[in-house]
This record gives C-alpha cells, structure tokens and sequence, in this order.
C-alpha cells in the first residue's frame, strides 16, 4: 500500500470514524442520564421527534412508467451510430490503451502483486463484452429494427418496488413504548453502552496522537 494510502487511512478516515463514535457515545450518555434524572422532561421533549415520513409518498413519481420506446425508434439511425462509434471507440480504448499493472499501482497494488491486475483485466474484459452488446444493439436498431421490438416485447416487464416493499413502511415501536414505560432502566442501559462507547472512542483517539 502506497505512502498516500497509508496517510489516508490512518490520519483521516480512522480517526474521522471513531470522533463520529465519541460524539455520538456522548450524545447517547446524555439522553441516558436525561431518561434516568429529568424522565418526564425528556419524553416530552423527544415526543414531537417521533414522526412518520412515508417513503412510498415520495418516491411515487419514480414508480410512473415513462415510455421512451417511440422517441428512440423516431431517431434510431441517431441511436444506432450512437451505439456503434460509442461501444467501437470504448473497445479500442480498452485494448490498447489500458495497463493493468499501471492501473493497479494508483490503487496500492505493487508491480509483483497478481490479484491487482487480474481484477483490472476483468473489470476490463466486462466492459469490452458490454460495449460489443452495445454494438449489437445499434446494428439491430438501425437494420432490423423490428426484430429489436420483438424482443423488447418478450424483455420489456416493469417491476413495482412498492409491491415488493410492502409493509416496509409500517411503524414498529416496541423499543419507544419500552422507553417510555420503563425510562430509568432504558436511561441506564443506554448510558452504559454509551460510556463505553465514549471511553474507547477516547482511548484509540489519544492512542492515535
């Protein structure tokens, strides 16, 4: 791993981590001793925080089915030279202008390493049967633009995820109802968990300086 990894992981992205747990193990403590001390001040104060936004609502307008059939059908020979120089260019650039031991040195990989290479050749080899896909497909839309449309008869299903989520939107609140019955011992368990949260938060922070 190269120098610029290794400052990049250790100075930035573990301490960035583990100051996201020491804040938020605080936050927890507070509202531990809050619902331990003050319990009726803080399930009034929480009590208004407890709403339901419904994400079948708002993502509504993604589940319209828009047809883009017909305007690329008017402009297929557009799409079909689309298709081909795209899908041709992208073959070319592939075969001969990626190295996969340079490409991956940049991500750590060193000049003997077999793994890093092997995956920049797959990852490559994806890429060149897909744009040979895109070829196919701007040949076929351009001269066979029938056989094209049965076969978008036979592939063409829309699929609701709202169907397929259901229910995932219904309101679970054991643990809200638990709290509010029982705010000591949640208070307390949740600033336990949070104190030790903090406490080794802390440690691997300072251990880090």
């Amino acid at each position: 791993m190269s120098t610029f990894n290794h400052y990049l992981f250790d100075q930035i992205l573990v301490p960035a981590v583990f100051m996201f747990f020491l804040i938020s193990g605080l936050f927890g403590l507070g509202i531990g001793i809050a619902l331990m001390v003050f319990r009726q001040q803080a399930l009034r104060f929480f009590a208004p925080m407890n709403r339901w936004v419904s994400v079948r609502e708002r993502l509504e307008p993604l589940e319209t089915r828009r047809e883009i059939e017909p305007f690329v059908y008017r402009y297929r020979r557009w799409f079909s030279a689309l298709f081909v120089l795209g899908g041709a260019f992208s073959i070319f650039m592939l075969l001969m202008k990626v190295d996969a031991a340079a490409v991956a040195s940049l991500y750590g990989a060193t000049r003997f390493s077999i793994v890093g290479p092997w995956i920049v050749q797959s990852i490559a080899a994806i890429l060149i049967i897909g744009s040979a896909l895109a070829i196919a497909i701007g040949v076929i839309l351009g001269f066979f633009p029938q056989a094209l449309a049965h076969l978008e008869t036979r592939t063409n299903r829309w699929y609701s995820s709202r169907q397929v989520l259901k229910g995932a939107d219904d309101m679970h609140m054991p643990l809200d109802r638990w709290f509010a019955s029982s705010p000591r011992l949640a208070g307390g368990m949740l600033a336990l968990a949070a104190l030790i949260v903090v406490i080794n938060s802390a440690v691997v922070l300072l251990g880090l300086r």
